[in-house]
């Protein structure tokens, strides 16, 4: 218990969640190529 604190990150696919306004992560690993392929 000697460190603590908080780890933050920007990925490609946190950023096309901005850029594109998607509201759930998970999206991206149901692997529906509908949803894929407007952002191919």
């Amino acid at each position: 218990e000697k460190w603590s604190g908080y780890a933050f990150g920007l990925g490609m696919d946190r950023l096309a969640m901005i850029l594109f306004d998607i509201p759930d992560l998970r999206l991206f690993a149901q692997n529906d190529l509908r949803f894929l392929r407007q952002f191919a």
